[in-house]
Order: structure tokens, then sequence, then C-alpha cells
């Protein structure tokens, strides 16, 4: 391979097989905004940005980026970035999902909704899960032996530009939260920390690519035998990329967001309906299955159901805990009597243990005393 210079950076192409799917997604996008033209004008902006993620998918494995990643480490740092970063980031900001979701006819919409709302898709884009995978990408492509197989296998290279895409858009969608997905409306102040999460593995990669003491992947000397850095030089070069430009675009995303967060007014201003709908999840699977209500309804507080299948849940649990401690004893059984205005107990209306062991359990976080609807 030639020397890298300014001539060859700038003559320096090459055809890929992701030339392919850039072209399948560009005439997708373009004929959506086709089909929306009777629905209203799509913005300038958004087509532009998911043209320019499918132009920078295009220089990252086209351009002398792809062709000189396979014998300079810092070169197949900057490549990586941009398909990890710039080309997600940019795919989001154009919403092609809710492009399509909108130019689509009335059952297809319905259906692509319907996918994009299902169990598989939400567990796919929690979060937590994109962070996790995001994480697990950056350490095994860059610290593991992987670094040096993907030179020897060319299959593995297109695995790993696929490994990029998909781990960097999981982990941007919440953020930039514009598409029809549970979490579109993920809270401003999760963002921030998901975003300041994201640091971690850049900064981890970066430092021990700066401070490994031998060549994580040998490989690349037989690219490069005469001419270039030394392979220890270069790999301390591609960590410091790593580091400073990883960190840097974290940290940028993470300002912007505080901006749009403080001039919000939604329900993403604060934590929204987010906490709210892990709560009822939450109690939904401590009932095992057998409250119904506490899964479905919006809010778990006001609906009746769901209080009533609240007090059983906690009335099967008290019970529970009270069988552990010992059979036949009065301690060991709770009951629970109405206080209401009509009752000796009191007139508060709500509904109290009526024996020691039963206050005693009531004391703690587990229980918590619920008006009786029914009550007047």
């Amino acid at each position: 391979m030639d020397p890298l210079t300014w001539s060859n950076a700038l003559t320096s192409w090459q055809l890929s097989p992701w030339d392919v799917l850039v072209v399948l997604l560009a005439v997708t996008y373009l004929a959506g905004l086709l089909r929306y033209r009777h629905l209203g004008r799509w913005p300038i902006r958004r087509a532009a940005a998911f043209l320019g993620g499918l132009l920078a998918l295009v220089v990252a494995v086209n351009s002398a980026i792809g062709v000189y990643s396979e014998a300079l480490t810092w070169v197949h740092m900057v490549q990586h970035l941009v398909l990890i970063m710039a080309v997600p980031i940019l795919l989001i900001v154009g919403r092609p999902l809710e492009l399509w979701v909108a130019a689509s006819g009335t059952t297809a919409s319905r259906r692509l909704e319907n996918a994009l709302r299902s169990r598989t898709v939400n567990a796919l884009t929690h979060p937590a899960t994109s962070f996790v995978y995001y994480t697990v990408v950056l350490v095994v492509t860059h610290l593991t032996v992987f670094a040096q197989l993907r030179l020897e296998h060319e299959w593995l290279r297109h695995f790993e530009i696929v490994l990029y895409l998909t781990s960097g858009y999981l982990l941007f969608l919440p953020v930039l939260g514009s598409e029809p997905l549970r979490w579109k409306r993920f809270p401003h102040p999760l963002r921030v920390v998901l975003l300041m999460a994201g640091m971690l593995p850049d900064t981890l990669v970066g430092v021990v690519l700066m401070m490994a003491p031998n060549p994580i992947a040998p490989g690349y000397r037989l690219a490069r035998p005469d001419w270039g850095p030394t392979l220890l030089d270069d790999q301390h070069l591609a960590g410091a990329i790593m580091w400073f430009f990883g960190d840097a675009t974290m940290a940028v995303l993470a300002l912007i967001t505080v901006g749009v967060w403080l001039r919000s007014r939604g329900p993403e201003a604060g934590f929204g309906t987010w906490l709210e709908s892990a709560r009822r999840s939450a109690l939904a699977q401590t009932a095992s299955g057998s409250a119904p209500a506490l899964r479905d309804s919006a809010d778990v507080d006001a609906d009746e159901q769901a209080l009533a299948d609240y007090n059983a849940m906690l009335a099967r649990l008290h019970q529970g805990s009270g069988a552990q401690q010992g059979s036949g004893s009065h301690q060991g059984t709770a009951s629970y009597r109405d206080t209401g205005p009509h009752s000796p107990g009191g007139s508060t209306g709500e509904a109290a243990p009526a024996d020691p062991a039963a206050a005693e359990y009531g004391t703690g976080n587990t229980w918590h005393d619920r008006p009786e609807r029914g009550s007047r």
C-alpha cells in the first residue's frame, strides 16, 4: 500500500458492499418524501440530515478513510467514530421511521406502529440495553483479539461495521427522542445521564490504547512494512483520538440536551410519565401476573380496580410473610378491618392492621395505606 499523503487521501477511493444499502435507504427515504406530500411539507433539514448520514457512511467506507483503515490504527479509529457517532446521529435526526409511518397507508401505518411498540423492540431500544451493547462493542472490537482477527478475515470487517452502526444508533435513539418508539419521551435528565455514562467506555478504550505497552493488533505491520509511524505510536494516537473526540461528542450532545431540557415544558422536562410507568410495571411484576389492572392502568392511584388489585397484592404478601414466621401463632396471621366513619376504628377511611404484628409490618416501606374508595 502506498504511503498516506494528501494526494493519496483525496484520490484513494474504493467500492464497497455497503453502497447497495446506501442506495436502498436513499431510495426508500425519497419515496417516503413523495408519499408524504399529500400530508404536508416534510422539513428540509430532516431530509438533509438523513442524506448527510448516508453520505458520511459512504465517506467512511469508500474514501481514503476506508482504504487506509486497514493500514493505520488511527485512521481506523477515525472511521470508527464516524460509523458509531456521526452516521447514527444524522440518520436519527432525519426521522426515517416517523416519515415511513406517516407516509404509509392506514393499514400499513398501523402495523408499523404496532411493530415499533412491540415488546421485542421495546427491549432492544431500552436505554440500559443500548448502553450495555455500546460498551461491549467498544471493548470487544478494540481491546480483545478481535482487533487482530478483523485484519485476517474480511467478513469480520463488515461485521464490525454492523456493530458500530447498530450500537451507535441504539444508544442515541432515546437521547434524540424523535422516532415513534416507547422511548420517544425519555426524560431529559436521564438523557443527560445516559450521555455522561457513554463517556465511560470511550475513556476506558482510549486510555487503555494510549497506555498499552504492546500493540494489540500486530497485523497492521503487514499493510505498511516501510512507512508510517511505529505500531505502538500509531496505537497511542488512535487512543488519543478515541478519548478526545469520543468524549467531546458526548459532552456537546449533553450540553445541547441540557439546553433543550431548560426550554422544555412537556413531560420530558422532569421525569415525565417514565417513573410512573416504571412503578406500574414493578407493581405488576410483584403481583405475579394476578393483577392486570396494575399493568394496564394509566394511573394506579386513580383507578378503582388497580387499587383493589394493589390492596389484594399487599394482603397476599403479608399473609406469606406471616406464614414464614410461624404457623398457628397469632403474630403469624394478619387481618385488616375497615376504619371508616361507621367503624370503631376511626373516621379516616384507611385500611389499618388489627393486631400489633400487622401494625409493626405496616411501618415498613412495603405497606402503604390506601383509601378504600368504596367507603365514604
